[in-house]
């Protein structure tokens, strides 16, 4: 996945430099940022802003992912307080679901990476943003539509209603994460039919 912004902006299909990729948001993760700085890291992902449990997918327009075998997900996060990242897909039948690997420092921005063949998985409610059942056995990981991260916990942030983004104060040490890297490893599987960008 690769950003490119100029502003603190929310995040948006937009501000992806990756052909042929949608991006879809999950809980209250319309509240996602896009910010930048001047450090490496820049620009990065911040939930900071997310009132509730949020989280992001990426879609390949004309492909599904096939996750079986010894596909993984890498990243590069920081968190703050109690918060960390965990893998989200949305399968080709709709269902989605959170894993219940998590990653984060709150030392420094780590590259981390996630066997997916080792992950237990939760269905996840996309709007409330909460677990539900029992754990899923054997989910069909050979054509996921979209795969990216959630975060359970809400953001520390305040949200000022009428302020823009880019005028909000910095959300307080304890409640966020942020990434500035997400790759997925996999093998792509064509789509029967093409999906239109949103």
């Amino acid at each position: 996945m690769a950003l490119e912004n100029t502003a603190r902006l929310l995040v948006t299909t937009d501000v992806l430099t990756t052909p042929n990729l949608n991006l879809h948001t999950y809980g209250d993760g319309r509240n996602i940022l896009v910010s930048i700085g001047k450090a490496e890291t820049d620009p990065h992902l911040f939930n900071g802003f997310c009132g509730t449990p949020c989280g992001m997918t990426l879609q390949d327009r004309n492909n599904y992912f096939d996750l079986t075998g010894k596909a993984k997900i890498k990243w590069t996060v920081i968190v703050s307080g109690f918060h960390r990242v965990r893998p989200l897909l949305k399968l080709a039948d709709g269902t989605l679901l959170i894993g219940d690997r998590g990653s984060g420092s709150v030392a420094d921005w780590q590259l981390s990476e996630i066997s997916l063949s080792e992950v237990k998985w939760l269905r996840l409610d996309p709007a409330r943003g909460v677990t539900l059942g029992n754990w899923v056995q054997n989910p069909d990981l050979s054509r996921v539509d979209e795969a990216g991260f959630f975060d359970v916990i809400p953001g520390s942030g305040v949200h000022q209603e009428g302020v823009p983004v880019e005028k909000l104060p910095a959300a307080p040490v304890g409640g966020w994460v942020a990434m500035s890297a997400f790759e997925l490893w996999g093998a792509p599987v064509a789509r029967e039919a093409k999906l239109t960008r949103p």
